[in-house]
């Protein structure tokens, strides 16, 4: 989430495993990794909202003074077996709990915020094992020096945290890894996944580093093409299935920007100059996607002016919840530090598609999927760049087209797959797909990792 500023802007119960700790209290663990100089992990195993599975929260320590939170679920379905999950949310510098508390975690709140409750009908623990964590520091519970500039600069400690959890609880370790995300998770999840690939590559026989078992990657209503991207934004907003929201005046604004937006955005990925993609952010965040702002509608969803409630946030923030998952900070759901570092290498128009493309061509599965109402990351861009996209076995996927997607006989969506990439249009949705369509959207995370989506 947050895409808008970024376009601008003691026994382990249930363990089944013997874990190298040390007790600091008599609920809280400290792991020191072996394999990973000056890196550590301390948890609790707190009980909310899902009590029937084992449960790992606390800090990672993943670099030089950087403390990732984390939040960890086993599958509610044969957890030894399961697949593990990485999800994160975007911003650049919003919090992983967004996706737990309002999306596809087993965690929900009641109205005021002061109770925890089980996501029943969109829970993706219902499948899978859920890894949720925030990043970079002093994003949510996280904390630290903060000294992430860019996209390629978290890679390495977000692979950190992964080898650091397997080397902790070892039992994970050979589950097939899906990177799951969403909005700025468009850069974050081929970027991370790609340096997951690459590190994967270059293991010796005899190195201790965990050979992660990377099957896919999946990304919602991202930010991943900028270039082919920008130019759907006045269709989203004056021409989609829902319906213009602007004047004429503005649309036709919004249409004359375009040429200029596109030649520096090439400029951009031609240089990979700082000065060349500043230039190229500033202007089409102010003159294509930033006109929108006088629609009056929700940047995630043109349907409203309303946002999705965040009352979870009361709720991980009372002293209570913090004690019982380890949280030593109080909570943050985006930070504006953390976003404003990326802003100064203008991380956000860079162009990650390449990645994708090289992740298809070592056999990693993609799904992209989007909310048809979404407007910052919309479906039509997003459809677009996977159209456009260059890797082996493309042409399978090009000569596919968009077929009606079904939920219990009911359609609810388009899909469109070949060689192993997959696009999911979701009806009736926004930015956060899960919020609006939980039931869709866990069976399209179920039928992916089955391989069964299409």
């Amino acid at each position: 989430m947050k895409i808008k500023s970024l376009l601008s802007l003691l026994p382990f119960v249930g363990a089944t495993f013997a874990l190298p700790s040390v007790s600091t209290a008599a609920d809280t663990h400290i792991f020191v990794s072996q394999n990973t100089a000056n890196h550590s992990l301390t948890f609790k195993q707190p009980k909310l909202c899902d009590d029937t599975v084992v449960q790992y929260s606390g800090y990672l320590d993943v670099g030089s003074d950087e403390h990732y939170f984390f939040w960890f679920f086993e599958s509610r379905k044969d957890p030894d077996n399961a697949p593990f999950t990485i999800w994160l949310n975007g911003g650049p510098g919003c919090s992983s709990m967004i996706g737990l508390w309002q999306e596809l975690g087993p965690c929900r709140v009641n109205d005021d915020g002061s109770k925890d409750v089980y996501n029943t009908e969109g829970s993706w623990n219902t499948v899978s094992n859920m890894l949720f964590f925030d990043q970079p520091s002093n994003v949510g519970f996280s904390y630290g020096a903060d000294n992430v500039h860019s996209t390629e600069e978290a890679a390495p400690l977000a692979y950190n945290l992964i080898q650091v959890f397997f080397e902790a609880f070892p039992k994970y370790k050979n589950q097939k890894l899906h990177f799951f995300g969403e909005s700025y998770g468009g850069h974050y999840i081929p970027a991370f996944a790609d340096y997951v690939l690459k590190q994967n590559q270059g293991l010796s026989s005899s190195s201790k580093k965990v050979n992660v078992n990377l099957e896919s990657i999946g990304v919602g209503n991202g930010l991943t093409d900028p270039l082919i991207q920008y130019q759907y934004y006045e269709k989203m907003a004056c021409d989609s299935s829902y319906g213009s929201v602007l004047s004429d005046s503005d649309c036709k604004q919004m249409n004359a920007s375009v040429p200029q937006c596109v030649e520096l955005v090439k400029k951009c990925y031609k240089t990979d100059d700082t000065d060349d993609c500043s230039n190229a952010d500033n202007f089409c965040g102010q003159n294509i996607e930033g006109v929108y702002e006088n629609s009056g509608k929700s940047y995630y969803d043109v349907r409203t002016s309303e946002a999705i409630p965040s009352t979870y946030i009361k709720f991980l923030n009372s002293e209570s919840t913090r004690k019982l998952i380890g949280a030593t900070q109080s909570y943050e759901e985006c930070s504006n530090s953390a976003g404003s570092k990326f802003a100064s290498t203008a991380d956000d128009v860079r162009n990650f598609a390449p990645k994708v493309a090289d992740l298809l061509n070592n056999g990693v599965r993609v799904l992209l999927y989007a909310g048809d109402a979404d407007y910052i990351c919309n479906w039509y861009g997003n459809y677009a760049w996977a159209g456009q996209l260059n890797f082996t076995g493309s042409s399978d996927y090009q000569s596919k087209s968009l077929q009606g997607w079904k939920v219990d006989g009911k359609e609810v969506g388009q899909v469109q797959s070949g060689s192993n990439l997959t696009f999911v249009r979701v009806y009736e949705a926004g930015h956060e797909v899960p919020w609006y369509q939980p039931k869709a959207a866990l069976q399209m995370f179920t039928d992916h990792l089955a391989n069964k989506l299409q």
